[in-house]
């Protein structure tokens, strides 16, 4: 470990194979507290490499306690990094509800990956928990979601235990880790297709690649800026948006490629930041449940967009503008609310 944290002070990054040797150390707890804010500051101050994202992940996933998918279901996801520090309401969460209304009648369910928030205002465990949906669950209880429900949320820390040993050091440390990228890439239920909303547009293509390293089979690498304005700087969104153009990076069959998304192209109307914005995980839920209820408006186009972009990973539909009319009617027939619904009753263990 002093041998590979003095390569990275000399200015080194480390090998695949290091990573896992590395990370290997900070989860078994053989790391000290500071060897482990050493490593999280020396990679973060110039970015994390693909390969030690995927010696990260590899290790990661080794120790993941998994959810057992039933036979005949494919699973999607629809986690993002975070670390956006934006207002939005949980797009993600209620576009995942959306996509598991259409899929699971054809063999495909979400399971959604995520945690608290710690730089935004509504982390996904927090709206769904203001939705009446209960966190702690068993692995076995997360299955049955998945087949009767098409949904599961699968808690974070209920499934990396072996974070344990990096959470205090990451709280001391209070910025953005390469933990904070390994999130949407440790799927306790093994998802190899997802939709991933990172929190630069620097990162999409990188992310990507990773994905493509680890076997992942179709993916959309996401970051929707908050202005159409060209050029405008400031934060962006970890989510396909209908504020301002998307850059989305594409995987499927191994290939890679990146195109700019132009919402209005789709026949959705440009929406401004405010109208997405929430103060709390209660108003969130609100929006949420406004929006499965038939709701329209700026929040119901971007949960749209979003579960579009998870079905055309799913292999449902061909492109967003088809996604986009399946979500419109799920959420008109009433089936996207009924799968909030089912997640509720078996997660409050109800028959």
């Amino acid at each position: 470990m002093k041998q590979l944290l003095a390569q990275l002070v000399a200015g080194g990054s480390l090998s695949e194979a290091q990573a896992i040797e590395v990370f290997s150390a900070i989860m078994s707890g053989q790391a000290t507290p500071a060897q482990i804010g050493a490593t999280l500051a020396l990679i973060q101050a110039r970015g994390p490499t693909e390969d030690e994202l995927v010696g990260a992940t590899r290790v990661m996933r080794a120790k993941v306690t998994a959810v057992q998918v039933p036979a005949g279901l494919t699973v999607i996801d629809t986690c993002g990094t975070g670390g956006a520090g934006t207002t939005t309401f949980n797009v993600s969460t209620a576009a995942g509800l959306v996509a598991a209304a259409i899929g699971r009648p054809h063999g495909v369910a979400v399971a959604k990956h995520g945690n608290r928030a710690f730089t935004s205002i509504s982390g996904s465990s927090q709206a769904l928990e203001a939705l009446g949906v209960k966190l702690d669950l068993a692995p076995a209880t997360l299955t049955r979601c998945l087949d009767q429900a098409g949904f599961c949320f699968c808690f974070a820390p209920a499934h990396h235990p072996a974070m344990k040993h990096a959470a205090p050091v990451r709280s001391e440390l209070g910025f953005r880790t390469i933990f904070n990228l390994l999130g949407p890439l440790t799927n306790p239920a093994g998802a190899r297709r997802q939709v991933i909303g990172v929190f630069a547009a620097t990162l999409t293509e990188p992310l990507a690649r990773v994905l493509a390293r680890l076997g992942a089979e179709a993916a959309m690498v996401v970051h929707g800026r908050l202005s159409w304005e060209s050029g405008a700087a400031g934060r962006g969104l970890g989510e396909l948006t209908t504020t301002g153009p998307t850059r989305i990076t594409h995987l499927r069959e191994g290939r890679v490629w990146t195109e700019e998304m132009d919402s209005r192209t789709l026949r959705l109307a440009p929406a401004e930041p405010e109208a997405l914005s929430v103060k709390s995980p209660a108003e969130s839920a609100q929006v949420v449940r406004a929006v499965l209820g038939g709701r329209r408006g700026a929040a119901r186009d971007m949960v749209c967009l979003n579960a579009a972009a998870a079905l055309v990973v799913a292999g449902l539909a061909a492109d967003l503008r088809a996604g986009i009319a399946l979500a419109a009617a799920a959420i008109d027939a009433g089936s996207a609310a009924a799968v909030l619904e089912k997640l509720v009753r078996i997660s409050q263990g109800e028959k």
